[in-house]
């Protein structure tokens, strides 16, 4: 015998698993943006360094550019 589903309770649930699922894909989304900003800040600041080091001439932004494209296409 198959019980019937669809009711009061089928529709709580529904509603909780979209809540969760919304409330779960914006937490992943904040997560991923906090560690791509730590991401950007430290390779800005690595650039930051090298060009102290070596200079703009050095063309130190291309050639990384260049070379992370390259690994992560």
């Amino acid at each position: 015998m198959v019980n019937n589903i669809v009711g009061s309770n089928y529709a709580q649930l529904l509603e909780e698993s979209k809540k969760k699922v919304a409330e779960s894909r914006y937490k992943a989304a904040l997560k991923v943006n906090k560690e791509l900003s730590l991401l950007y800040h430290h390779i800005g600041s690595e650039i930051s360094k090298s060009q102290q080091q070596y200079g703009w001439g050095a063309k130190i932004i291309e050639k990384l550019s260049k070379d992370l494209r390259n690994v992560f296409p």
